[in-house]
């Protein structure tokens, strides 16, 4: 089944075009999935407290309130190394990571994993000068005790005009980036479940309004 949804798939599968500059934390749990617990949730700034940290793996700690929820998330490159743009592979639980693999680890309101495996996609990131994040655009997947079914994240933080996105439930085939300010269009071909508007050349200022669509195949 071919599929195109242009704002679906902005507002479902790429949480990280928002042009706002606000947190916002989309999560999406497979059934069975134990710490999600097959729900979809978003956090932003109108109804959550997001509190950002230095790990002491020289990763990104968050803490996220929201009435009686609260969850943490921690994300480390190997060998203690400050977090850069990039894909990071075969992530383990934090902090039990081996020191040359990456620490993964979305837990909270009671529940957590014993072993965890998962990736995490860091688009964009910025820091203070005692290391401490100061914007960042990222996606996370992780699987429990070695599970099939997933829990998938999108993290956008005080980034204006972030142009990454991780698709969720479609496997693609092209990407059409809009920017509906200057009118400039790109279309790529791609299968690649991770994209970046801006690197494909899509052109963009602070304040712009960006579309991403995808083309694909539903999962």
């Amino acid at each position: 089944m071919n599929v195109f949804k242009p704002a679906l798939a902005c507002l479902l599968l790429a949480a990280s075009c928002a042009t706002s500059a606000e947190t916002r934390l989309t999560l999406k749990s497979d059934a069975g999935d134990y710490i999600g617990q097959g729900k979809s949730y978003l956090y932003t700034d109108a109804n959550a407290t997001f509190r950002y940290s230095k790990n002491y793996d020289n990763g990104i700690a968050l803490n996220i309130e929201s009435g009686s929820a609260w969850w943490s998330l921690n994300l480390a490159a190997p060998g203690n190394a400050q977090l850069q743009p990039g894909s990071y592979l075969a992530a383990t639980r934090w902090p039990f990571q081996a020191a040359n693999a990456p620490g993964l680890d979305f837990s909270g309101s009671g529940r957590g994993c014993n072993t965890l495996t998962g990736r995490f996609d860091i688009f964009e990131v910025s820091y203070d000068s005692e290391g401490v994040v100061t914007g960042i655009n990222a996606s996370f997947e992780q699987h429990c005790e070695g599970a099939t079914p997933a829990l998938r994240g999108q993290l956008s933080y005080n980034l204006v005009t972030p142009m990454g996105v991780s698709t969720v439930g479609v496997k693609p085939v092209s990407y059409t980036c809009l920017n509906r300010t200057s009118g400039q269009r790109l279309v790529r071909k791609s299968t690649a479940t991770l994209f970046d508007c801006k690197q494909a050349g899509l052109q963009v200022n602070p304040g712009d309004q960006v579309t991403i669509s995808i083309t694909g195949a539903a999962e």
